[in-house]
């Protein structure tokens, strides 16, 4: 049997190891608030991510690179949405449109349209006011080149379906944003212009605690 002795400190927890290349270390710390993701990189620097804005941009990336393959998911339960005469019009003659960022939409008739998928992530009780501002916003812009609305509802879509600051996340979720993020430097800001991620290096951390001058 092992005796503990009195001044024996416990050993200091590692942070998790996410992986590890040459040069390239990356540790995951934790989160705060709900919102931002900690991780250690190479015993240098602190890289503190948003992950709304994070994940905002990824998904941005992936419905504007795939238009909307491989992102939609079946409603268990289809959704139906009714809509103003003009914002209909423009709805059933761009349906191509809903198509590209994930939605499977049909005309149902009489000013309504029936949602089969949707894009993952988006919550259910999002779906219907996703497809009114979107179809509002293709009726108010009809003179706007495809390529400007498109790009109007990539954005929309990501930043509705991108996990939110405050929501529950686990530590995988979190790991997986965090080494997207670490190893693309294109994803450094949101769709919406705000930065991703900060980094502090560890010199201006000691310098704020003046270990250093």
């Amino acid at each position: 049997m092992t005796v503990k002795k009195a001044d024996e400190k416990p050993a200091e927890k590692e942070p998790s190891l996410l992986y590890e290349q040459p040069e390239n270390k990356l540790s995951f710390i934790g989160e705060a608030f709900k919102t931002y993701i900690f991780v250690e990189k190479n015993d240098k620097e602190i890289i503190i991510i948003d992950k709304h804005a994070a994940h905002e941009r990824m998904i941005y990336e992936k419905l504007k690179k795939e238009r909307g393959a491989g992102f939609s998911q079946m409603l268990l339960q289809p959704v139906t949405v009714v809509l103003n005469k003009n914002d209909y019009e423009a709805a059933i003659a761009n349906l191509d449109m809903f198509t590209e960022c994930a939605f499977d939409v049909e005309d149902f008739g009489n000013g309504t349209l029936i949602v089969r998928a949707a894009p993952q992530y988006l919550d259910l009780n999002d779906v219907e006011s996703s497809i009114v501002e979107m179809a509002g916003y293709i009726a108010q812009n009809k003179k706007d080149i495809r390529s400007e609305k498109m790009d109007w509802i990539y954005h929309n879509v990501a930043c509705r379906a991108a996990v939110k600051g405050g929501n529950i996340s686990t530590k995988e979720e979190l790991i997986d944003i965090a080494n997207k993020i670490d190893n693309d430097p294109t994803l450094r800001y949101c769709p919406h212009g705000r930065p991703v991620c900060v980094v502090m290096s560890k010199y201006e951390l000691e310098k704020q605690f003046g270990r250093i001058v």
